[in-house]
């Protein structure tokens, strides 16, 4: 297994965290920016406003295995947290990986082989989600916690094969139960991010916010806007296909250039509220070294 240092995510982190521009006072009705735990954020993310609102229930939908992706998120969530709104980040995990989350988020030395010893991060099919974009972001957010920003991260997909878009919808909203009053920011692939029902392929097939839609009605779904690039992902059932893939194509390149949310029905043919911008894309490989990684069970 390939090392991965604590000194070495620690710079990563470092590097998520951007300039030392102060987050804006995007507050909720409980608590004033003079009593929010100070963060370095990095820039404001044009058009946050729009979608940072006390209680907010935000889906991003990604491309699996980008850099961009989970440092957008975990700067969404640090403008909010920053801003005195709880804020649970929920990330298209395992559920079974909450409990090595958990120890890695309250643990004093941030040592990162438990966390990544298990699970989906030695799976053969590595998809993207275990990635070290994805183990830099989780290192940036236990630095958040530590730092007194309200922020939990919880890991919200149940299985269930066919079923799987309405088990993962249920978690979110188990979870929802539990903290109303937070602001919600769920990081999971575009297609599980659609609002509509139906695909071309089956015109009544349910995305996950879909099923999200009833009990949750001013939930906002962003895809991502990206100029080409690449990404880890896997195009077929069998390892040999994990791997770098380019992204050939812009998407919604007049508004990818730069970090921003732009958030306008129409904007998209798939339903979506609206997009979220990262520039150009760039490829994560997996945290853990595929040499050593194990049988997907």
């Amino acid at each position: 297994m390939a090392t991965v240092t604590l000194r070495h995510l620690l710079v990563a982190a470092a590097l998520l965290g951007g300039c030392k521009t102060a987050a804006p006072a995007v507050q909720s009705p409980d608590t004033s920016p003079a009593t929010a735990p100070k963060a370095d954020c990095g820039p404001a993310i044009p058009g946050m406003e729009a979608v940072l609102k006390p209680a907010a229930f935000i889906v991003l939908g990604e491309m699996h295995g980008t850099q961009e992706a989970p440092l957008f998120t975990t700067q969404l969530a640090c403008h909010a947290a920053a801003a005195g709104q709880p804020v649970r980040v929920m990330l298209e995990l395992p559920v079974e990986e909450q409990p090595r989350i958990d120890a890695f988020l309250a643990s004093e030395d941030g040592a990162i082989e438990p966390l990544t010893a298990a699970g989906l991060w030695i799976h053969a099919m590595q998809d993207g989600r275990s990635s070290k974009a994805m183990l830099q972001a989780l290192v940036r957010l236990r630095e958040l916690k530590r730092a007194g920003l309200p922020l939990e991260v919880r890991a919200f997909d149940a299985g269930g094969g066919k079923e799987r878009d309405a088990k993962m919808a249920a978690k979110l909203l188990e979870e929802r139960a539990q903290a109303s009053r937070d602001t919600f920011i769920v990081l999971t692939g575009n297609l599980h991010a659609r609002r509509d029902k139906g695909a071309p392929w089956d015109p009544n097939l349910r995305f996950m916010s879909n099923h999200l839609l009833e009990a949750e009605p001013g939930l906002v779904t962003l895809d991502m806007a990206y100029l080409g690039g690449s990404m880890w992902a896997c195009t077929g059932m069998t390892v040999d296909t994990c791997k770098v893939h380019p992204l050939k194509r812009a998407r919604y390149e007049e508004h990818a250039a730069t970090p921003r949310i732009v958030v306008q029905k129409g904007i998209t043919p798939e339903g979506y509220d609206g997009v979220y911008a990262v520039g150009t894309a760039t490829a994560s490989p997996p945290a853990v070294h595929q040499a050593t990684a194990q049988p997907t069970p």
